[in-house]
């Protein structure tokens, strides 16, 4: 398994994780410790890492330093919901 595929399984995960904690709608807050708790994630780093991808593909927004807090954008949740 690559990496770019563990990547894109993990940033799915969490995707799909901040969308079920926004009630699937952008901009609702959602936060770290919750979304990784329903993606299965452990490791505030890792979380980190997938979260700075999401963030570069235009699917997060509004996150603060340590992406403790942030928001999913309109192409976030399309994205999780398909």
């Amino acid at each position: 398994m690559s990496d770019a595929w563990r990547m894109q399984d993990k940033a799915r995960r969490v995707l799909q994780a901040a969308a079920i904690e926004a009630y699937g709608r952008a901009g609702v807050y959602v936060i770290m410790g919750q979304v990784m708790s329903r993606a299965n994630l452990s490791d505030p780093k890792e979380f980190r890492t997938v979260a700075q991808y999401l963030e570069g593909k235009g699917w997060i927004a509004e996150a603060d330093s340590n992406y403790g807090i942030f928001v999913l954008t309109p192409e976030g949740v399309d994205t999780a919901m398909n």
